[in-house]
């Protein structure tokens, strides 16, 4: 996917999410993430933002999650003319650059992200963290609010907005597949899918597939 994306979605994804009009709130979500898809998400924590050598991302004491899963499809399965592209289409790309990537992997991503769910309390990485819900991003990104300077006054510290998707696995549950995006003030974000494996019980990253960067 082009970079330029990044320009949109850093601007205006969180307008979406957190709209002003009252009268249009997101459905609630319809599942409850496994223990399986924590275990996963918690590993890529640990190995990506708590374990980060000394000097890197100091300033960041405080991780701020949404409090929903998103696979970001509104954005992802668009061309470069906005026009809708198929799953399959994706799904093909995807396994072209990283041909580990087992099918079955990806229909059980495809499926369990068909319904979105509450990020819960049951991530248990080494670095503290905060959910963030929209009823807390509305008055902070409506039009005329005061948006990213207002958001780091309420969650100071913080590393910007990270979301994440459901959690797919293979038919045998070593391999997952899930998709990330970071929104932060300033060219700072960026949107991955991530490839892990388990290896000796453990959950490692296999390989990180950028989609968007700002």
């Amino acid at each position: 996917m082009p970079n330029r994306l990044a320009i949109v979605l850093i601007s205006v994804g969180l307008l979406v999410w957190a709209s002003c009009n009252r009268g249009h709130r997101p459905v609630a979500p319809k599942r409850e993430i496994s223990a399986a898809e924590y275990a996963v998400l918690t590993a890529w924590i640990d190995a990506k933002i708590a374990d980060r050598h000394p000097g890197e991302n100091e300033n960041a004491k405080v991780l701020a999650i949404f409090d929903t899963t998103d696979a970001d499809y509104e954005h992802l399965l668009k061309d470069d003319n906005g026009r809708a592209i198929p799953w399959e289409k994706m799904a093909e790309s995807l396994h072209k650059k990283d041909p580990a990537l087992q099918q079955t992997t990806l229909d059980a991503f495809r499926k369990v992200n068909t319904l979105q769910a509450f990020v819960r309390r049951s991530l248990h990485p080494s670095i503290d963290y905060e959910l963030v819900s929209s009823a807390q991003l509305e008055p902070i990104f409506c039009y005329h609010c005061g948006f990213w300077p207002a958001y780091y006054k309420q969650f100071p510290g913080s590393q910007g907005l990270l979301t994440f998707s459901g959690v797919g696995f293979n038919a045998d549950g070593t391999q997952a597949f899930f998709y990330f995006n970071n929104r932060c003030e300033g060219l700072c974000g960026a949107g991955d899918y991530v490839v892990m494996e388990k290896h000796d019980r453990r959950w490692v990253i296999q390989k990180e597939i950028n989609m968007w960067v700002s």
